[in-house]
């Protein structure tokens, strides 16, 4: 009697115990330690990022992603042990821009001689510009007639224009333009330089003429198209208007400086 008790007790406890462990739905796996960890959510506030494309970068972390660019906020709800990885990510990505630098430019407008017997006449910055025009081009005496300057961003076009009113002796002053289509910073192992895209620099000069008799003043306008590099910092002679049958001719020279 008392070995045939035991027995149905062993078979009641053998089948009871697949009865407790089969809690999930047939055809499912048993939920693992990584399903029963705390959900949390966090609403970021998004400042400079595309929200939109913020919210892709987020997505490999799981979750639930909720984007609102109306609102400028991504909602995340996921895992409370990815939630480290989730901030770090916002944090190093939605960040200011870097400024783009901007280029002071300043140009040069000088008038040289080759008459003789004058003394140059321009700043200590341009002392190596007039010995380029002596040495290479033969001029006597260069003078400084105009200088003017502008601030521009990469990626931008520029125009300067206007009249070079200290141009000695002339009897109407003369006009020039400087344009370039595009300035570009490039950098490498020997600096940073300066590109003109397009870069158009013109002078009309008035000339007298005799007309019927009459003296008549005309604009006769000469000038250069072309593309410019220049290291930062350099002074570069880029074109010359010749005037007076040749005995004087007005240079144009570029420098630029890079300002952070």
């Amino acid at each position: 009697m008392f070995r045939k008790t035991c027995v149905h007790l062993c078979v009641l406890t053998l089948l009871a115990v697949p009865s407790l462990a089969q809690e999930a739905e047939p055809g499912q796996k048993p939920p693992s330690s990584a399903t029963n960890e705390e959900l949390v959510t966090r609403i970021f506030r998004v400042e400079y990022a595309d929200i939109r494309d913020l919210a892709n970068v987020i997505d490999i972390f799981g979750g639930r992603i909720q984007p609102e660019p109306d609102l400028g906020v991504i909602g995340w709800t996921g895992l409370a042990s990815m939630l480290p990885a989730v901030e770090a990510a916002v944090a190093s990505l939605d960040v200011a821009p870097t400024p783009a630098p901007n280029v002071e430019l300043t140009v040069y407008f000088l008038v040289a001689s080759r008459k003789g017997g004058g003394a140059s006449s321009v700043p200590a910055a341009l002392d190596g510009v007039v010995v380029q025009l002596r040495d290479v081009f033969g001029y006597d005496s260069v003078q400084l007639i105009e200088t003017t300057a502008m601030r521009v961003r990469p990626g931008s076009r520029g125009d300067l224009n206007g009249f070079l009113l200290q141009r000695p002796g002339a009897p109407i002053e003369a006009r020039y333009e400087f344009s370039f289509r595009q300035l570009k910073v490039t950098e490498d192992a020997s600096g940073r330089s300066i590109r003109l895209d397009g870069l158009q620099a013109s002078i009309q000069t008035p000339r007298v003429v005799v007309e019927s008799g009459e003296p008549t003043t005309r604009s006769v306008e000469s000038g250069i198209r072309t593309d410019v590099d220049l290291r930062e910092g350099q002074k570069a002679v880029i074109g010359k208007t010749t005037i007076e049958g040749g005995a004087e001719a007005i240079f144009v020279v570029v420098t630029g400086t890079i300002v952070e």
